[in-house]
């Protein structure tokens, strides 16, 4: 895949360009992934969270079991419990989360 198909945009002849920002993301998702534990990339609309992210996914072994959840702005502990209930496939009541409820 090339940064423009993680973007959805048609860019010709775009490249991902290096920054410290970039580098420091590859630093603690390849730092989380050797820990075998989670994190969490945040940030404001438009700073390259996803970019960077698929970026650094990619680079890593084949055989790494990696699971990407995004939640919707400002997730309720109920959102962030079903995502990860759902990615992980732990056991345990999935409770539906209503589309416009903002109760926990």
């Amino acid at each position: 895949m090339t940064a423009a198909t993680y973007q959805y945009v048609d860019l010709p002849d775009a490249s991902v360009v290096t920054t410290r920002a970039l580098l420091t993301a590859r630093e603690n998702i390849t730092d989380t992934v050797a820990a075998r534990a989670m994190m969490c990339i945040h940030g404001g609309a438009g700073f390259g969270k996803t970019l960077a992210v698929n970026i650094c996914l990619r680079n890593l072994e084949p055989h790494e079991d990696v699971r990407k959840i995004t939640f919707r702005a400002r997730p309720t502990a109920r959102a962030v419990r079903y995502e990860l209930f759902t990615a992980l496939d732990l056991a345990g009541e999935r409770r539906a989360i209503p589309v416009n409820s903002t109760a926990c």
